[in-house]
């Protein structure tokens, strides 16, 4: 039985702005906000340029539009000691960097070459930052954290060492973030 034909017009909407947006996040992960114009887009998207005009008026509510869908709430798992936790974290920065903001966003936010999407993908890291501050008092209630720990600082540190890993070898592994958290750990815990 075939479905109704306005739910499945309104599934192949959903496709085809699903890869708009993927196509878009790709560009800006792979050349930064900059490389993202309308024929890009619609050529790494297989879509015309009239379509994505119909559904967004210009390049800036298309980048809008596209970190914000990678803006998602990130499901911290709760049953991991707080050690773990922050193990846990260290790869979600380096996942983060790898498929959300992507290199050429990096980039091009340290560069400064475009300073109204930098705007945005801050935003988008802030979302997540702020569900590790929501974290990290639960762990300092719970005693396993210094009381008065900056977490916003925290959050900078872990992602520095991320991208600076990736500047200095290209990869991060498991054994680099044990590293990373032997060194920094003493300095977390209660």
């Amino acid at each position: 039985m075939s479905k109704p034909p306005e739910r499945g017009k309104a599934a192949r909407g959903r496709e085809l702005d699903d890869r708009i947006l993927n196509a878009t996040l790709e560009i800006i992960r792979d050349r930064g906000p900059l490389g993202v114009n309308i024929e890009a887009v619609a050529a790494a998207s297989g879509t015309a340029k009239t379509t994505i005009y119909r559904r967004y008026e210009d390049r800036e509510e298309l980048l809008r539009a596209a970190i914000e869908s990678a803006t998602s709430n990130v499901v911290i798992p709760r049953d991991l000691s707080t050690y773990e936790t922050f193990r846990w974290l260290l790869h979600e920065a380096r996942d983060m960097a790898d498929n959300v903001v992507g290199r050429g966003a990096a980039a091009s936010i340290l560069l400064g070459d475009d300073p109204d999407s930098h705007e945005l993908i801050r935003e988008m890291i802030k979302v997540r930052a702020s569900q590790l501050s929501e974290l990290a008092q639960e762990r300092i209630d719970a005693g396993d954290l210094k009381p008065g720990l900056d977490m916003g600082l925290v959050a900078t540190i872990l992602l520095g060492a991320v991208l600076g890993q990736i500047i200095r070898t290209g990869d991060v592994d498991d054994d680099w973030a044990d590293s990373v958290l032997e060194l920094l750990w003493p300095a977390f815990s209660a």
